[in-house]
């Protein structure tokens, strides 16, 4: 799956919010892992990005189905905001 795909708008607001938190947390680490070789870095990155998609897609799938009111508590607690859905 690529980024967001086949998500519903709050699990790719989640997805989007993961990211950017994953490449902040990253970044910040920089200084930490400059010992490590470009390509072991690049593998962290990936990883790292690739557990934050899997979180999301989990969310994503567990919140199907099941009703705005829950959906804006998930969205309230991840800091996200996503179109179609009302925050109640």
């Amino acid at each position: 799956m690529r980024f967001g795909e086949g998500m519903s708008p709050v699990g790719q607001a989640l997805q989007e919010r993961f990211d950017s938190v994953c490449r902040s947390e990253l970044q910040r680490l920089h200084k930490k892992t400059a010992a490590l070789a470009p390509e072991h870095r690049a593998e962290v990155h990936a990883l790292t990005l690739e557990v934050a998609e899997r979180v999301a897609a989990r969310l994503d799938a567990a919140l199907n189905g099941t009703g705005g009111e829950l959906d804006a508590l998930v969205m309230r607690l991840f800091a996200v905001t996503a179109p179609h859905v009302e925050d109640k």
